[in-house]
């Protein structure tokens, strides 16, 4: 009877590992921090004062400090089969997501052409991606009715697979723009984390 139970339990067992391996997706995504500067603006330029405006921020110079982060996001394929990824080719970083409420990407370069692109990422190999994100001014110019609480310390980021990675859809611009709206549909590989506050810790 002993002897009968321990098979059945390593049957279970082993069925259960199958499944989680089966299930697992090969990537590792690895977050870098490649430069870090801030950049001063005025106050009244169109976008900071919208932003100052919506949020009442308290800004009290004529102008304002924004901070910058360059990053590179390493998306490294550890399986033995090729994948493929369906990304925008302008606007990557839909296809990622932060952990945090007060870091987002930035853009300042405009595109002619943004399409969905497969991106093909052989085994044992990988694709990096190069971006800036920015600290929103709201975090570092409260209004005088915020009351934060302790920061998320280590910012990470998200990638969003949407699509089977060895036999993706090849109807690209539609099944892209569906899928990546249904967010009840959405796996994510979450990277490293990286320290975006320490200046702001240091205060």
């Amino acid at each position: 009877m002993k002897t009968t139970f321990i098979f059945l339990f390593l049957v279970v067992l082993s069925l259960n590992l199958g499944c989680r391996k089966k299930d697992a997706i090969p990537l590792n995504v690895k977050l870098n921090l490649e430069k870090e500067y801030t950049k001063s603006s005025s106050k009244n330029d169109y976008w900071n004062k919208n932003q100052i405006e919506e949020e009442d921020l308290n800004v009290p110079t004529d102008s304002i400090v924004e901070h910058y982060y360059d990053i590179s996001i390493e998306i490294e394929n550890v399986g033995d089969r090729d994948i493929y990824l369906w990304m925008m080719s302008c606007s990557w970083y839909n296809n990622f997501e932060i952990n945090n409420n007060y870091i987002y990407f930035y853009n300042p370069n405009g595109c002619d052409s943004n399409i969905p692109e497969l991106k093909k990422i052989e085994s044992k190999s990988n694709l990096t991606i190069n971006g800036t994100v920015r600290r929103k001014l709201k975090f570092d110019y409260p209004n005088e009715n915020s009351v934060y609480g302790r920061q998320v310390e280590l910012t990470k980021v998200g990638l969003i697979i949407i699509d089977d990675i060895y036999e993706p859809s090849r109807e690209g611009w539609l099944d892209y723009f569906v899928n990546i709206d249904d967010k009840s549909k959405y796996k994510f590989i979450w990277s490293n984390g990286i320290n975006l506050l320490k200046d702001y810790n240091q205060n």
